[in-house]
Order: structure tokens, then C-alpha cells, then sequence
């Protein structure tokens, strides 16, 4: 059974640079989308803030335009002034004439707001289209990157599996079918037993088992994870544990 078991660890071996391949094989495609997601987030966020700098020149030319509007009517309110005959009507014009420029005056005040919003919003908009320009550059050259990982895995992938498979072919069956089941489930399923100890779950053997191990006439796994677990060649033999 030695050997069935070197064979397993073979497998094994090939199983976690596989394990390691296909996640990193699905996590790079996710990355990459992350920052394609992060462009397009800026991408809307620019897209707002244009539509605002639209919105408030398109407001800042309807307030000019009622600003000329107003210097008109100041402009005929005036000469009216002039040509009063008595001081009630004189008093109403002038007041009249108050009301227009105060109207004048404010939309004045409402322009230089809206100029220093438009002003901030172009600021705003250069700076964050500067800010996805870099993006846009960093995700093609990762993109680039990324397409050349995917393809070294993947032949990589393509190797291992093919070692894998010539492998598999000197182990039995039944023991295939039992490591097979563990790989998936457990991430690893053949573990040394260190000091009567499973490094796979650190728990401690029955000294039986432990003992039978020794033998390496059987596979077997530990009770508590069901790993296949084995004595490491290396490792002098124990006593006998007690039974």
C-alpha cells in the first residue's frame, strides 16, 4: 500500500496547484471587472455633473436673458420719470422703477452664484475625467496582463490535469474514488500522522490505528475528518502503542 500512497500524494500534489489554478482562473476575470466597474461608476458620476453644467448654463442664460429683460424695462421706466406731470404719478413710477432694479440686481447676484457654480463644476468634471482616463489606461494594461495569466493557467491547468490523469491510472479504483471524494470535500485528503496525531484535524489516533499505520498494509483514514491519513516513511517507528 506504500506505493498506492506516494501515488495519492502525487495526486494530491497536482490537486492543490490545480485547487490554486482554477481559483485564480475565477478570481482574475472578477478583479478585472471590479475595476471596469469602478470606471464606469466615475463614468456615471461625470455624466451627472455634465448634465448639471448643462443645466445651470442653460438656467444662467434664461437669467441673463431676464436680466436684459429688466435693463429694458429700466431703461423705459427711466424716461417715464422724466415726463411725469405731478408727484403722485412721480411716486408711483419711481417705485416702479425701484422694484425693476432690485429685480436687476438680484438676478445679478443669482448669475455670479451660478458662475461660481459652473466654475466648480468644470473644475469637478476635469479633474474626474482626468481620473478615468488613468482608470481606462490601468484596466487595459491589466487587461493585457490578465489575458496573458488566464493563458499561462490555462495551458498549466491543461498540463497538470494530464499528469494528473496518467497517475490516477496506477491507483485502484476504489482508493481513487474515496481520495477523490475527500479532495473535494475536505481541499486535502491525504494527511501525515505526526506523534500519533492527524495533522489534518491535530487530533489525536487510537492507538490501534496508529499501530496499523506503522504496518502500511491498509489505507486508512482518522475517525474524527475522515482524511486518509499515513506514517511518514521518514519517521522512525514508535513502540507499539498499547491495544
Amino acid at each position: 500500500m506504500r506505493e498506492q500512497l506516494k501515488l495519492l500524494e502525487q495526486l494530491q500534489r497536482i490537486d492543490v496547484v490545480l485547487q490554486q489554478a482554477e481559483a485564480s482562473l475565477e478570481e482574475l476575470p472578477k478583479k478585472l471587472q471590479s475595476m471596469k466597474d469602478d470606471v464606469a461608476g466615475i463614468e456615471r458620476m461625470l455624466d451627472g455633473e455634465r448634465q448639471q453644467l448643462r443645466d445651470a448654463e442653460a438656467y444662467k442664460s434664461n437669467i441673463e436673458s431676464e436680466i436684459r429683460e429688466e435693463q429694458e424695462l429700466l431703461t423705459r421706466t427711466k424716461a417715464k420719470l422724466a415726463s411725469v406731470r405731478n408727484s403722485k404719478e412721480y411716486l408711483a413710477v419711481q417705485r416702479e422703477f425701484d422694484a425693476n432694479r432690485k429685480t436687476t440686481s438680484d438676478r445679478e447676484d443669482e448669475v455670479k452664484k451660478l458662475d461660481e457654480a459652473i466654475a466648480q463644476f468644470q473644475e469637478s468634471i476635469k479633474v474626474h475625467e482626468e481620473e478615468v482616463a488613468k482608470l481606462r489606461e490601468h484596466v487595459e494594461q491589466e487587461e493585457a496582463v490578465t489575458a496573458r495569466k488566464v493563458d499561462e493557467l490555462t495551458a498549466e491547468a491543461t498540463q497538470m490535469r494530464g499528469e494528473r490523469e496518467k497517475i490516477a491510472e496506477s491507483v485502484e479504483k476504489a482508493i481513487l474514488r474515496r481520495y477523490d471524494r475527500l479532495i473535494r470535500q475536505r481541499g486535502k485528503a491525504v494527511v501525515p500522522a505526526i506523534n500519533g496525531v492527524c495533522s489534518g484535524c491535530n487530533m489525536r489516533l487510537p492507538p490501534q490505528l496508529y499501530n496499523i499505520m506503522q504496518r502500511v498494509e491498509t489505507i486508512e483514514q482518522c475517525p474524527n475528518c475522515q482524511r486518509i491519513v499515513y506514517y511518514p516513511e521518514e519517521t522512525t517507528p514508535d513502540e507499539p502503542a498499547a491495544e
